[in-house]
């Protein structure tokens, strides 16, 4: 999961929110929340989102069509139906993430502070599950190399609690998933990090830095396959002291 940039809220959500939630509010006093009634007028700006991620899942990073994925809630809308519409509570996510995993599950350090109906996020709130377009999701997750299996697991960075129930709330760590993952690296980072370290073993510094310098901004943009997963993977084999030693740049996707 890499940080997402949503850009400015469209011009057109605003008149969307506001006749929605008047129309759902009388919904919700008279039956509760009743999601077949929460409409799909927040979906107008699914690809505006969809764009401003780069094609991909904001959870797992897979590339994604717009048509038949999901523009999710980060606060889901079972619970929180006024912030349906509400730019800053929109992600673009596909359904295996959205629906199969995380589906209406949103834990908080403490559950009495959950907001009530119509307030405004976050007040005292303290979500579990990390925004990845309100922090960097480096700095509570991260794919470490697991030795009896040798696949690349996420785990919480730094023992990061919110990291945990991330990978937790969104099953990051199911098979299918990991196994997309480990295609990744045995394909297409672990070839050139072979190329690297062999060029690092014969002493060409110069041709070693070119090589970096070619290869890892293009897979670190956040246009590409899992850049978070690629990072981690380039930050055990490339660790900073040696990267010091070759002057090796290692940016945040």
């Amino acid at each position: 999961m890499i940080r997402v940039d949503r850009g400015a809220e469209p011009h057109e959500l605003p008149e969307i929110r506001r006749n929605e939630r008047d129309r759902f509010r009388v919904v919700f006093a008279s039956r509760g929340f009743d999601r077949d009634a929460l409409g799909t007028r927040y979906t107008e700006v699914k690809e505006i989102l969809w764009r401003s991620q780069r094609f991909k899942c904001c959870y797992c990073e897979k590339l994604c069509e717009v048509a038949g994925n999901d523009l999710e809630h980060y606060r889901p809308a079972s619970l929180y139906w006024w912030l349906a519409w509400t730019w800053e509570n929109l992600l673009f996510a596909c359904p295996n993430c959205n629906r199969w995993a995380k589906n209406d599950e949103f834990p908080l350090v403490d559950e009495t502070a959950r907001l009530r109906p119509e307030e405004d996020a976050p007040r005292s709130e303290q979500p579990q599950l990390v925004d990845p377009a309100a922090e960097d999701p480096l700095d509570a997750i991260q794919f470490v190399l697991d030795a009896a299996s040798g696949r690349w697991l996420p785990r919480p960075r730094g023992a990061s609690v919110r990291g945990a129930e991330t990978i937790r709330v969104l099953s990051l760590d199911r098979q299918a998933l990991l196994e997309l993952f480990q295609r990744h690296v045995s394909q297409y980072v672990m070839p050139e990090v072979e190329h690297l370290r062999e060029l690092m073993r014969i002493g060409n510094e110069q041709a070693v830095r070119d090589a970096w310098n070619r290869w890892v901004p293009r897979v670190l943009q956040r246009t590409a396959y899992y850049a978070a997963l690629t990072y981690d993977v380039l930050e055990h084999y490339f660790p900073d002291g040696e990267r010091q030693r070759w002057g090796l740049a290692l940016p945040r996707p």
